[in-house]
């Protein structure tokens, strides 16, 4: 698989010819597919569930953790990845030791989900920063736009860009971290349920028209550059 094919995939495209295009089926399958969704969404929504009937963090956890597990052995019957797996348990493994152990409460369950959002959007703002926007470097992969970094107002499109991805997950944080220290533990798995696969999807969409229309400008200035020289 190339580059550009391994870019487009993971911003939900589909190839179609030579042509890149946004459908509902590259697009679920960019989060997953149906087991991706449910995966995202099911644990959050039991652990809320079962500790709202119970308010006990063992029975939450042990709900949310089952669920998990269910979720990676189906993976791997499907031949799915086993590293992608392995990582998988591993994170659950970790949300589940924080909540359970000594000193700890419910929703410790979703503090490693804070340092991931945190991970991602620090890595997103640095390279604005840096001004070496990584959204950038997607529309180098999938549209040719290798001058990006030497066009300016190029590269700023693309920083703006990259920025939303930033305002993305600083959002998770905001509205994630202030329920977990007022210890509304429901809220907060309602909050990670809500803000997971759905809200992704649409910033996958999203991302894609102001790419898609980059694009299109850039070819808009080509052709009418072209022209000019043609009849100079």
């Amino acid at each position: 698989m190339s580059k550009r094919e391994q870019v487009a995939g993971r911003l939900g495209l589909a190839k179609e010819g030579e042509d890149l295009v946004l459908t509902s089926s590259s697009l679920l399958a960019s989060i997953g597919g149906p087991l991706g969704i449910l995966e995202a969404v099911l644990p959050a929504t039991a652990f809320s569930v079962t500790y709202g009937l119970s308010r006990s963090a063992i029975w939450a956890v042990s709900a949310a953790v089952g669920l998990s597990c269910i979720f990676i052995l189906i993976r791997l019957f499907q031949r799915k990845s086993l590293m992608q797996a392995l990582i998988g348990l591993g994170a659950v493994g970790l949300a589940a030791f924080l909540a359970l152990r000594d000193g700890g409460q419910a929703s410790d369950y979703f503090v490693p989900g804070f340092f991931t959002n945190a991970a991602y959007g620090s890595v997103l703002l640095v390279s604005v920063l840096i001004k070496r926007p990584i959204l950038g470097y997607a529309g180098q992969f999938l549209f040719g736009l290798d001058h990006w970094r030497r066009d300016k107002p190029l590269r700023r499109k693309f920083q703006v860009i990259t920025l939303i991805w930033v305002a993305f997950f600083s959002l998770r944080l905001l509205v994630q971290v202030p329920l977990y220290f007022a210890d509304l533990v429901e809220q907060l798995a309602l909050a990670r349920a809500i803000m997971g696969a759905p809200a992704y999807a649409g910033l996958l969409a999203l991302t894609w028209v102001l790419l898609r229309r980059i694009q299109q400008s850039k070819a808009v200035d080509y052709s009418s550059n072209s022209g000019g020289n043609t009849h100079g």
